[in-house]
């Protein structure tokens, strides 16, 4: 199977320079817009905090500047009551009318006027009593009125009264009271001389919200935000600032009204009715300076982006170019590339490290890859005589690379081993195969022998068969003679004698007979021991002698087959003998009563009738004998064959076996001292 390193698509992939420059610049921006926002919103806070703080303060100071100023038109119109000659009877109405004027313009009065205890003016005559600041005041308090809408001026107007003290001494009779009537403009002038910035607007309120005292003097007595706010929904924030105020409290409210940002402070006046004090200020105649730093802010957190890029983009450049060469060379030796450049990076960091890293690893794999190379071109080449293990190739092949050098190692020795092995088993075919060889050629020539024997024997039996025929022959001539004439007794005696001779050859082949049943017989046992011993070293030569063990059998066989049919031969020419024998002794007898032939003819026509009997049994025997040896002459045939087709084999099998040599002799191998002993497969039976 052929491994394929799965890489990912260089179009997909992410330049790390450009994720590093990415990453920096995006931590500068996201640090410059956090730092910029937290800056931004603290500054805005601190400013509104300060602003809250200084419009608090700036409106406490303001109401002090007005209750101070109240406060002295009180201390004026106190003072007044206190004075000896206000209070004289004495004294004229001139007097204490200059004594007013001089108050009225120390202190910038409108007017001021004297009342008697009855409340009636000493300078008009006019009765005063039904007057709020006369009934306050003619009971001992110093009183300030509430600004109203003079019916003569049809301006805001107040007055501020105090009791007349008998003889000037506070405390004592109350003689009178003397007010005065500040100046119409008195509260307006107050609240345009507070001044918190170019867009602040200061205002006073009386008790019930009313608009006493405005740089718009067309407002005073006029407005009331929180009725206002019942109808228009635009003065709720003045409405919620006015019902705090006109309740005492203190502090202040941040609203948004026609388009700008609006801060308003309030406070209550002492030494008054219930007044109220409201400064309103923009936002924006403070927080220019607070816009412009956010401006600013801005303005460097750009500067600061951009010169994250540059120096986010060098740094990448310094860390990205040298990972870049390393990956594109791993890319490259992932693709199977060994020989290209590799790149040097001089930096003691990190990525000095990596390329290092990079560099040993394309390295040791070059010389991994060249050492197994030179091992797998020397095996394919033949030569297994090769020694990878060295100090350089353990340094090589180090920790989880070791397993390489182990099997390489396992499969050069494996391979020694197992060729060795085959190379003694080729030797010890090869020796096998000879011996089968030679003793196949033996057995070969030992059945030609048997078959020329055999032949003998055939050719010698076919010639007994006719002397038996022609003695059969004879008998039955010896009978039909004695039959006819008796005095052919002396030619019988003559044929007799003939006939004893020719017994007497029959009894001789007859023995010769028995001599080549006997060779037969030990040809048969012969072969029996060959076919044993055949079957034996086929057995020893395993898987490839198993044809050669069939062969064996048949031949052993052929040859039990052989030694039955010759027992039997034995056996009629035993019987042959047996009957020639008692022909013999038939014809002795017939010899020792020839003379009496005559009167014996009737027994030796008897005798004559026996021995062609005899004769033709004789016949049937050597005829049985004749198939016999046919059948030994039929097996004998096949043994040769056999023993030829054997010799073949043999001779095939020792070309195999030394094509097998020829094979491993290609191979060279160490010289291993093994512990294998050569072996004779076709032990050391010779043939």
């Amino acid at each position: 199977m052929k491994l394929k390193f799965k890489l990912k698509d260089k179009n997909n992939k992410k330049s790390i320079k450009a994720q590093l420059t990415f990453i920096i610049v995006s931590m500068v921006v996201i640090c410059c817009t956090f730092l910029g926002i937290i800056t931004s919103f603290l500054n805005y806070k601190t400013a509104n905090n300060v602003l809250s703080n200084t419009i608090m303060e700036t409106t406490h100071q303001a109401s002090e500047n007005v209750s101070s100023k109240i406060r002295n038109i009180q201390h004026a119109a106190i003072q007044t009551g206190c004075m000896k000659e206000i209070s004289d009877p004495k004294a004229t109405i001139e007097d204490k009318k200059k004594i007013i004027e001089n108050q009225v313009k120390l202190y910038g009065f409108e007017r001021g006027n004297i009342l008697d205890a009855n409340g009636v003016s000493y300078f008009d005559n006019n009765d005063y009593s039904d007057r709020d600041y006369f009934k306050e005041s003619i009971s001992g308090k110093e009183y300030i009125s509430e600004p109203t809408i003079s019916k003569v001026t049809s301006k805001t107007t107040f007055v501020v009264s105090a009791p007349i003290w008998e003889n000037g001494v506070s405390g004592s009779k109350i003689v009178g009271v003397v007010y005065f009537v500040p100046n119409e403009n008195f509260l307006n002038e107050i609240v345009e001389n507070i001044t918190v910035s170019t867009n602040s607007y200061t205002y006073l309120i009386n008790n019930k919200g009313t608009t006493i005292a405005d740089e718009d003097h067309n407002l005073v007595g006029q407005e009331n935000v929180i009725e206002l706010s019942k109808t228009n929904p635009e003065f709720i924030p003045y409405a919620e600032a006015d019902k705090k105020l006109i309740n005492g409290e203190t502090g202040n409210i941040h609203f948004n009204a026609e388009g700008k940002s609006w801060l308003l402070g309030y406070i209550p006046v002492e030494h008054t009715n219930g007044w109220g004090l409201g400064i309103m200020v923009q936002k924006n105649d403070f927080f220019g300076e607070l816009y412009a730093s956010i401006g600013i802010t801005i303005t460097l957190g750009i500067v600061f982006i951009v010169a994250a890029f540059i120096i986010g983009r060098r740094f990448a450049n310094i860390i990205g170019n040298p990972l870049k060469e390393c990956s594109e060379r791993l890319e490259k030796l992932a693709e199977g590339d060994l020989q290209s450049d590799i790149p040097e990076v001089n930096v003691n960091y990190e990525i000095g490290l990596v390329s290092d890293a990079t560099n040993k690893i394309v390295m040791d794999l070059r010389n991994m890859i060249t050492t197994l190379i030179y091992l797998l071109t020397e095996i394919s080449n033949g030569n297994l005589d090769i020694d990878i293990n060295n100090e350089d190739t353990k340094e090589l092949f180090a920790k989880d690379f070791n397993p390489m050098l182990v099997a390489s190692n396992k499969i050069i020795e494996s391979l020694n081993d197992t060729l060795s092995q085959i190379q003694m088993a080729g030797e010890q075919v090869s020796i096998g195969s000879d011996q089968v060889s030679e003793g196949a050629q033996v057995l070969s020539q030992g059945a030609t022998e048997q078959a020329s024997s055999v032949q003998e024997l055939s050719a010698t039996i076919n010639e007994v068969s006719q002397h038996i025929n022609k003695t059969a022959q004879n008998a039955d001539r010896a009978k039909e003679i004695s039959i006819k004439s008796s005095s052919a007794t002396s030619l019988g005696k003559a044929k007799m004698e003939e006939m004893i001779v020719a017994m007497n050859e029959i009894s001789q082949t007859s023995n010769e007979i028995g001599n080549i049943i006997k060779n037969i017989d030990d040809i048969a046992f012969q072969t029996n021991i060959l076919a044993l011993n055949a079957a034996v070293e086929a057995a020893r030569a395993g898987s490839a002698g198993k044809g050669f063990a069939v062969v064996a059998d048949e031949v052993r066989n052929l040859a039990a087959k052989s030694a039955e049919s010759a027992k039997n031969t034995a056996d009629l020419i035993e019987k042959a003998l047996i009957a020639i024998e008692n022909g013999t002794q038939i014809v002795s007898e017939t010899a020792k009563s020839l003379d009496d032939v005559v009167e014996g003819a009737q027994q030796s026509a008897e005798v004559i009738q026996k021995i062609a009997d005899a004769s033709s049994e004789q016949a049937e025997h050597i005829s049985q004998v004749n198939v016999g040896v046919e059948q030994i002459s039929v097996v004998v045939q096949t043994n040769s064959a056999t023993a030829e087709e054997s010799a073949a084999a043999s001779e095939e099998l020792s070309s195999q076996a030394q094509m097998l040599k020829d094979l491993i002799s290609k191979f060279k191998l160490k010289d291993i001292n093994n512990d294998y002993e050569a072996k004779n497969f076709f032990g050391d039976q010779e043939f």
